[in-house]
């Protein structure tokens, strides 16, 4: 469909019913158009399919495949509202009546600038899931890439956008009426799997890998196998895409795991779908407290709100960057440097080793005599209020061996 003819079909009323308003996109295989549903007065995306065939059975089977594809139901897929077969200049085309996302495209949306990964956790989820509801039908999407994730504004605070999945079934259609011959290819050359680069057949773990691809991108702003049609497929046979450690673990894992270049070891949909949502949680949920050293307390009676810190040692150790995995490249001279720095360090800690176990010795056993000094308090406490009468107080006996033990304790720790 050429230039001439579209911008000619702007005004045309397809089907009785879509009034067509403004092209909107236009690629080899089928035109995008606004148009107005005159029977709901609502706006909609009418997308019209170049003919493949004269022939009437290939006709219905397409037709049968559009049934199918209408009875898809997700969140983050595009509805199909209607589909049918119309008479355009002489020719019958086919029709899909869709939702119209009015936002921009995930590929728009890498180019402007990063992405939050909670956003990027909550679109590999919403994706995920709908590539399962896809696949239980039988119908593999082929060509997942950023310019078919549509992303519309969240209407919620804690997010920015929500995504669908767009022409589904678009791939599936024309396989089935035009590539009837071995080695096929329909897919973009940037995101096909390696099975889809050989010509081999697309089964759902083709769509797994280019969504590992698409989210992989998401989150780095960087397409993984650029280049030329040639050189990006022959890429991919040879090699795994780069994933920087700068992602994470768990992400790193998870998109491992979705561009093997095996399919049967990929996860499947569903699967992706439960990591992503684990990742997500991790990244909104602040991670528990672990009680360290410094939490230690001892409670005395019901004073709770007045703990007594028991000589605790902690020690901090700065921790790098999340998931950063710097490299440098030192010259002869500075790797002397530091070879020694590193002795001196060194050095400075074995002087210092020695202080700072006599230090910790004095703190606990300091530690031991202040709580054997509040249990004897304790002990009084509790006699003055069991007895009606006072009575000349009996403060515990230190037996002879304990004494002897603090003793020699105290003089190992002194100076």
């Amino acid at each position: 469909m050429g230039d001439t003819q579209n911008i000619a079909l702007v005004g045309a009323l397809i089907g009785d019913r879509y009034r067509i308003e403004a092209l909107i996109g236009r690629g080899g295989m089928a035109s995008v158009y606004r148009a107005r549903d005159e029977t709901l007065g609502r706006v909609v995306a009418l997308k019209i399919i170049a003919p493949a065939s004269d022939d009437a059975s290939a006709v219905r089977r397409e037709r049968a495949e559009i049934e199918l594809l209408a009875s898809l139901n997700h969140h983050a897929l595009v509805t199909l509202f209607d589909a049918g077969v119309d008479t355009i200049d002489g020719i019958e085309q086919t029709y899909l009546v869709m939702e119209l996302v009015d936002g921009p495209t995930l590929g728009t949306r890498i180019e402007k600038g990063p992405i939050d990964p909670v956003d990027v956790g909550r679109m590999a989820v919403d994706l995920a899931e709908a590539l399962h509801v896809v696949h239980a039908k039988g119908v593999v999407h082929r060509d997942i890439k950023p310019g078919n994730v549509l992303l519309n504004a969240s209407q919620l605070p804690d997010r920015e956008f929500t995504a669908k999945l767009a022409d589904f079934g678009i791939a599936f259609l024309i396989d089935s009426t035009r590539l009837t011959s071995a080695g096929g290819l329909v897919g973009t050359a940037g995101y096909l799997s390696p099975e889809q680069a050989r010509g081999s057949v697309p089964a759902p773990a083709s769509d797994v890998y280019s969504l590992g691809l698409v989210l992989l991108e998401a989150l780095t702003r960087t397409r993984a196998f650029p280049g030329p049609l040639m050189e990006s497929i022959s890429a991919r046979l040879v090699g795994d895409p780069p994933i920087p450690g700068t992602i994470g673990h768990a992400w790193g894992a998870l998109l491992s795991a979705m561009t093997a270049r095996v399919p049967e070891v990929r996860p499947s949909a569903l699967e992706v779908a439960a990591a992503a949502r684990a990742i997500e949680h991790d990244l909104v949920t602040p991670a528990p407290h672990t009680p360290d050293a410094g939490d230690a307390t001892v409670a005395l009676g019901a004073v709770t709100a007045r703990a007594v810190t028991v000589g605790a040692v902690t020690e901090t150790v700065p921790l790098a960057a999340d998931g950063v995995d710097p490299t440098a490249i030192l010259s002869p001279t500075a790797v002397a440097r530091l070879d020694r720095e590193s002795s001196d360090r060194a050095a400075g800690r074995s002087r210092t080793t020695d202080a700072r176990h006599s230090r910790r010795r004095r703190r606990i056993v300091g530690s031991v005599i202040g709580l054997l000094v509040v249990g004897a308090a304790a002990l009084l406490a509790v006699r003055g209020v069991s007895t009606p009468t006072p009575a000349a107080p009996v403060l515990p006996a230190v037996v002879e061996p304990l004494g002897t033990h603090l003793q020699a304790l105290m003089k190992s720790v002194s100076p």
